[in-house]
C-alpha cells in the first residue's frame, strides 16, 4: 500500500515551490533591469562615439610594400586579427598601439579610444575597420567587413557579432558622404548578466531550500494541534461506547486556542463529544424508564393475574351459586382491569414509535360536552361544568382529543372526593407569549381541566406526567384504582400532535393546560 503523503511535507513543499516561483520571477526581472540598465549606458557612449567619429577615422594611401609586408604577416589562425587591402591599394594606416593619453595617430589610432571599442569607415566603395583590443589596434577582415557593411545607417544602436571577436552594440550613419560606424563590445555586459544570474540563482537555491524546511517546521507547530485532535478521537474510537461512556477525553486548550481551522475542528469534536455523553446519558435513562415500565407493567398485572386465579379457583369449588356469581363478577372485573392496562401500555408504545397522527381541523366544543355528559353518569356526585369556550378549532387528531379529554376528568374523577367542581375550558393562548416548543402563543390553543380538590402532593408534581405515577399510593383491588399512564399518555398525545402539557400552580386543586396548535 502505497504510504500518503503528509499534510506537513505537502504544504512545506508548496511553500518551497511558491518561494522559488517567486524569486524565478525576481531574477528574471532584475536580470532584465540590469542588461537594459547596462545597454541604456552603452548606448549613450555610442552617441558619444558616433558624434566624435568624423574627428578620428580617415582613410590614406599607403604604400605598396606596406601592404606586402602585411599580407606577409598574415596568420591564418586568427581570423579577424588583419585587414585585407581592398582594390586601389587604399588602406588604413595604422597608428601605434593606443595608449590613454598617447599621441594622436592617423586613421584609428587616435587618442581617447576605450578598449574594446569598434570602428568602421567606408568610403567610395572602400571600407576599413579596426577594433581595440589589449590597447592595440586589431584590423577587420573581409568577412566582418561585410558584416558591418550591412548594418543599417540609421544611427540607432544595433547589435552585431563578429567572429573571433565578440559581439558589439554598433551604430552607423553617414557624415560627409563617409559611412561611419562606431561599436562597443558587449562580452562585458554578458559577462556581468551571467555572473548577476548565477549569484541570484545560487541564492535563489538556497533561499528556496531553506524556506522549505522553515515551512515545514513551521507548518509542523501549527498543525501539532491536529495531533490533541487525533488523541482524542482515538481515544473515544478505542472504547466500546455500550459499556464505558464516561469521562471521554475532550480536546484541551491547545487546541481550541491555536489556528482558526484546527480550534473549527477541536470545538466540533468536543461538540461531538458532548452530543455522544448526552446521547449515552439520554439512552441510559431511557433503559432504566424501560425496565421501570416493565417492573411496574409486571406488577401491575400481577394483581388482576393474582385476583383471576383465586377467583377462578373459588368458582371451581362447589359452593352455593350466589359466591360462584360473585367470584365470576370478580373475574370479569379484574379482566377489564387487565384489558385496559393492557391498551394503555399499547398506546404509549405506538407514541413512542413516533406513531404520527392525523392533522385536520378539529372543533374541540362538542369534544368537551362529551366528555363532560360521560364523567357526569360515571361520577355523578361531582360537579362537571363548561367553563370559557372560545369558537376556535384545533389542528390535530380527533380521538387522539377525545381520549385527552377522557384521561383528564378520569384523573380528576378519582383522585378527588365527592362534591368536586370540575371545570373545562378553551382559550387561545395569550398574546406575544411562546409554547415550549417556540411556536408564537397566537397560533395555540389552550384546553385547560381544573378542579377544586386536594391537588396533587408536592413529593410528585415534578414527576407526574411519567409513567405508573400516581396521587396516591393504593392499589385497589375492585377495578378501580389508576394504573399511573392516564397523564403519560395526555403528554404523549399532545407531544405527537405538535403541543405541550404542563401542571400549573394554583392555590387550591389541580390545573392542567394542554396547549395544541389552532387550525
Amino acid at each position: 500500500m502505497t504510504r500518503r503523503r503528509s499534510l506537513a511535507g505537502r504544504l512545506s513543499r508548496a511553500l518551497a515551490a511558491c518561494v522559488a516561483l517567486a524569486l524565478i520571477v525576481m531574477v528574471a526581472a532584475s536580470t532584465l533591469v540590469m542588461r537594459s540598465w547596462m545597454l541604456g549606458n552603452m548606448d549613450s557612449e555610442l552617441h558619444r562615439l558616433s558624434q566624435r567619429a568624423g574627428e578620428h577615422l580617415d582613410v590614406e594611401d599607403a604604400p605598396d610594400d606596406e601592404v606586402d609586408a602585411d599580407d606577409d604577416s598574415d596568420d591564418d589562425s586568427d581570423e579577424g586579427a588583419r585587414a585585407v587591402p581592398q582594390s586601389g591599394g587604399r588602406v588604413p594606416r595604422p597608428g601605434g598601439p593606443v595608449v590613454p593619453g598617447g599621441p594622436k595617430g592617423p586613421g584609428f589610432g587616435g587618442s581617447g579610444i576605450a578598449e574594446g571599442t569598434l570602428q568602421y569607415v567606408s568610403e567610395d566603395g572602400q571600407a576599413a575597420g579596426a577594433v581595440v583590443s589589449n590597447f592595440s589596434v586589431t584590423y577587420l577582415n573581409e568577412p566582418a567587413l561585410a558584416i558591418l557593411a550591412a548594418v543599417p545607417t540609421d544611427g540607432a544602436p544595433h547589435t552585431v557579432r563578429l567572429k573571433g571577436l565578440g559581439t558589439f552594440r554598433a551604430t552607423s550613419q553617414v557624415v560627409d558622404g563617409k559611412t561611419v560606424l562606431v561599436g562597443v563590445q558587449m562580452d562585458r555586459v554578458d559577462d556581468v548578466v551571467l555572473m548577476l544570474v548565477a549569484v541570484e540563482v545560487g541564492l535563489s537555491l538556497v533561499v528556496a531550500i531553506a524556506a522549505g524546511f522553515a515551512g515545514r517546521a513551521w507548518v509542523r507547530r501549527e498543525l501539532r494541534p491536529l495531533g490533541v485532535v487525533r488523541a482524542a478521537a482515538a481515544d473515544i474510537a478505542s472504547r466500546d461506547l455500550a459499556d464505558d461512556a464516561e469521562e471521554l477525553t475532550r480536546v484541551g486548550e491547545e487546541a481550541t486556542s491555536g489556528p482558526v481551522e484546527v480550534a473549527d475542528v477541536a470545538g466540533a469534536l468536543n461538540s461531538m463529544i458532548d452530543a455522544v455523553e448526552d446521547g449515552m446519558e439520554r439512552r441510559a435513562r431511557s433503559e432504566a424508564k424501560l425496565r421501570q415500565f416493565v417492573a411496574d407493567a409486571s406488577h401491575e398485572l400481577r394483581t388482576p393475574l393474582a385476583s383471576v386465579q383465586g377467583y377462578a379457583q373459588l368458582a371451581r369449588r362447589d359452593i352455593d351459586e350466589a359466591f360462584r356469581t360473585q367470584a365470576l363478577e370478580r373475574i370479569s372485573s379484574e379482566g377489564a382491569r387487565m384489558a385496559s392496562l393492557v391498551e394503555e401500555m399499547l398506546t404509549l408504545a405506538r407514541l413512542d414509535g413516533d406513531r404520527s397522527l392525523k392533522r385536520e381541523n378539529v372543533d374541540v366544543i362538542p369534544l368537551i360536552l362529551d366528555a363532560l355528559s360521560d364523567a357526569h353518569v360515571v361520577a355523578p356526585d361531582h360537579a362537571w361544568e363548561l367553563g370559557e369556550a372560545a369558537d376556535v378549532q384545533v389542528l390535530g387528531d380527533e380521538a387522539a382529543l377525545r381520549q385527552i379529554l377522557t384521561n383528564l376528568l378520569a384523573n380528576a374523577r378519582v383522585h378527588t372526593p365527592a362534591g368536586t367542581r370540575v371545570t373545562v375550558s378553551l382559550t387561545r393562548a395569550t398574546q406575544g407569549a411562546e409554547t415550549d416548543k417556540g411556536a408564537p402563543a397566537s397560533s395555540m390553543v389552550t384546553l385547560r381541566v381544573a378542579d377544586d380538590g386536594p391537588g396533587i402532593p408536592a413529593e410528585i408534581r415534578d414527576r407526574v406526567f411519567d409513567r405508573f405515577v400516581r396521587g396516591d399510593s393504593s392499589r385497589t383491588r375492585d377495578g378501580r384504582g389508576s394504573s399511573g399512564l392516564g397523564m403519560s399518555i395526555v403528554e404523549s398525545l399532545a407531544r405527537a400532535m405538535g403541543g405541550s402539557v404542563r401542571l400549573v400552580d394554583s392555590e387550591k386543586g389541580t390545573v392542567i393546560d394542554v396547549t395544541l396548535p389552532a387550525a
